[in-house]
């Protein structure tokens, strides 16, 4: 079967120089930073499967020794992709200013799976997977010159931008939080976009964005992946035109999920006005503590949160079974939201490394294997803690903190990816939380848990109030039962 990406061509290389052009009158053409003996060529005569600096992986043709840079590198998916990818041979830098570690040390939390410090991370990466990460501690959007600096000596070909707080509830507890996540979130950002345009225009910029922005439209109107389709038609006041193109609405579902928003306006314009180029990931909640690289030593582990303002609601979940502590449902639980598995997000964001964009390109893809309501998601949790580890385990609903639809329709489109990236989902929900419950049921694991399980249940309120959620029901009580 054909590579996805194999008959990309030099215009979607990142090692393609199109200041070549200024020298010409003629056709388009580029110079190769990698093959300068090529000399001037048509960007469409080479594809990425004729070229010699192109290799197969498994995602796809993939650039030998591909330098890619990722910002937020310490968090629960920067870590973890750098491993990935530096097993497939990239060379790996990144940034952090341990901001996650701080936030949720704020709460006065924890990972519950313990992870080292970035200097013995670091030398288990070389000792274990023999990779390599240039690090550099410092702050997106208060060490822009650092930054600066940085992304001139790498010459990085892909950025992928982690670097953003991903908390909604982190986001609502006051003004001076929500400020802290608009400044670090949007104008980190930007002032990434415009080190981009002065100094690595031909980079790829492969950014994190979320489903979340969509919201959940109460007119079931699909959830198109960032733009309208080219069949799309807006009919009114008996005319009607063409959408498709334009960047879709958006509902954000607090003052987190705005920032991303923002950043999606800001990310298109700065493609359209100086030929960046991006690919914009609508990310599922995303779940999970396995790849085979942060599972091959403890010490390369990626973290994992289970309090109110970080832990999303599958990883929460299963931490809450191993302590005993009930499944909580905000409100009805009949929300429905997209959701993927950590491998499998690894996988795309390979993928669109290795495809990227022509110049000037914005694109959006809606990155999810899969979705579920909140309620189908604790059966499960529910089912295989009791079947398989003896766990019994209760279903409890309460109060919901966020202002959100309870019961609505849900359309996701999730096509890209599949039909044009050549994703297939590898994690299977069951098993991967069968996994989970392999590692978090370990005594100092589920030590860990028990000792900030207090802070599992939300005080947060969108509403600005302070106070503790309180239980409505148990709707459920699930134990196991031996077989005959």
């Amino acid at each position: 079967m054909e590579m996805h990406n194999a008959r990309c061509t030099c215009r979607n290389c990142p090692a393609a120089d199109f200041g070549a052009n200024k020298r010409s009158i003629g056709p388009a053409i580029i110079a190769c930073h990698r093959r300068p003996e090529i000399g001037f060529v048509d960007p469409e005569t080479i594809t990425f499967e004729e070229c010699p600096q192109w290799r197969s992986t498994p995602y796809g043709y993939l650039l030998q020794n591909m330098r890619v840079m990722i910002l937020g590198i310490d968090g629960y998916l920067g870590w973890t992709l750098a491993l990935w990818l530096g097993t497939l041979g990239c060379e790996i830098s990144g940034v952090d200013n341990y901001a996650r570690r701080d936030w949720v040390k704020e709460r006065g939390a924890h990972t519950v799976v313990p992870i080292s410090r970035m200097t013995e991370r670091l030398r288990a990466a070389n000792e274990v997977l023999g990779i390599e990460v240039n690090f550099r501690e410092l702050d997106i959007f208060n060490d822009r010159d650092r930054l600066q600096e940085f992304i001139d000596e790498i010459k990085p070909e892909a950025i992928v931008y982690y670097g953003e707080c991903p908390s909604a509830p982190y986001s609502m507890i006051d003004v001076e939080h929500a400020s802290y996540v608009q400044q670090n979130n949007v104008l980190g950002t930007l002032g990434v976009l415009f080190m981009m345009r002065d100094l690595v225009p031909q980079t790829s910029l492969v950014k994190l964005g979320t489903m979340g922005e969509y919201g959940t439209p109460p007119t079931g109107r699909p959830l198109f992946e960032g733009m309208f389709p080219d069949e799309a038609i807006l009919r009114w006041n008996d005319r009607e035109w063409n959408l498709g193109g334009e960047i879709t609405p958006r509902d954000p579902g607090s003052f987190y999920h705005l920032s991303k928003v923002h950043d999606t306006f800001n990310t298109a314009k700065a493609c359209r006005f100086w030929g960046l180029r991006s690919y914009d990931i609508m990310q599922g909640v995303i779940y999970g503590v396995n790849t085979p690289q942060v599972a091959a030593d403890p010490r390369l582990r990626t973290r994992l949160d289970i309090d109110e303002w970080f832990g999303t609601v599958i990883n929460r979940f299963v931490a809450q079974a191993v302590v005993g502590f009930p499944l909580t449902i905000y409100g009805s639980g009949e929300q429905i939201r997209g959701f993927i598995g950590l491998e499998d997000g690894m996988q795309c964001v390979t993928r669109l490394i290795a495809h990227p964009p022509a110049p000037a390109q914005y694109d959006v893809v809606n990155q999810m294997s899969g979705f579920n309501s909140i309620k189908q998601l604790a059966d499960t949790v529910a089912r295989i803690a009791s079947k398989e580890f003896h766990i019994p385990v209760t279903i409890q609903r309460v109060e919901n903190p966020r202002v959100e639809y309870d019961v609505h329709p849900y359309e996701p489109i999730y096509n890209k990816l599949p039909e044009q990236f050549g994703f297939e989902p590898r994690v299977q929900l069951d098993d991967e939380i069968y996994r989970m419950l392999e590692l978090l049921t370990q005594p100092d694991i589920k030590q860990r848990i028990e000792e900030k399980k207090h802070l599992i249940l939300p005080r947060t309120w969108w509403s600005g109030e302070k106070k503790l959620v309180e239980s409505l029901e148990i709707i459920e009580e699930i134990k196991y039962e031996a077989s005959a």
